[in-house]
């Protein structure tokens, strides 16, 4: 596939945004442990990797929820809260492992940045788990512009985040490809008018 892609002044796209959780690496181990952590003190039995790989899409408070409703208990404002803070710091050390580059990735990354075509992410994960699994991953370089969730701006599917990206690498959507493995993805990508790759 990486082969269709050229650098030519004319050439489409000009320009690809990686999603990251599912599309580059797979997080689900690492979000399963926070997750676990932060429902153990509720007497929530631990999930199991292929259940918290339906929870993911849509950044922590939305894992959260679904975790929620899965184990069939409803969490008030504070409950959340609580949960959050008790995820984060072990989401925070489990991705600084660096854990889970799907392989394949790097060879991609590679392949793109030699073609002189320019690189995104755009993710729903929180921006400081964001930069410190990057850095662990040994990926960050190869991100001209690089935008994870902040509670000042609304999540995919909202178009937002995407279209902050491509501002940064000074693409027009109609030039710019985004590859990502959720609907929320595809459906940041049509919000923005940039084409999309669904990855299963």
């Amino acid at each position: 596939m990486a082969d269709a892609f050229t650098s030519t002044a004319s050439a489409w796209p000009r320009a690809i945004v990686f999603d990251l959780d599912g599309t580059l690496v797979d997080s689900a181990p690492d979000i399963r442990l926070a997750i676990n952590a932060a429902f153990a003190p509720l007497g929530i039995p631990p999930f199991d990797v292929d259940t918290v790989k339906t929870f993911i899409g849509g950044g922590a408070s939305i894992a959260i929820g679904r975790a929620a409703a899965k184990a069939g208990i409803t969490l008030s404002e504070a409950d959340t809260k609580a949960t959050l803070d008790r995820f984060y710091p072990v989401y925070a050390e489990a991705s600084g492992a660096g854990r889970g580059l799907f392989p394949g990735a790097i060879e991609l990354l590679d392949h793109l940045t030699a073609r002189g075509l320019p690189l995104g992410l755009c993710t729903n994960k929180a921006q400081p788990i964001t930069d410190i699994a990057l850095r662990a991953l040994g990926i960050a370089p190869y991100f001209k512009a690089i935008v994870g969730a902040r509670d000042d701006v609304p999540k995919k599917p909202d178009p937002t985040m995407l279209r902050t990206v491509m501002d940064l690498i000074g693409v027009e959507p109609q030039g710019a490809l985004f590859v990502g493995d959720s609907g929320a993805d595809i459906g940041a990508a049509k919000a923005a008018g940039c084409r999309s790759v669904a990855i299963r």
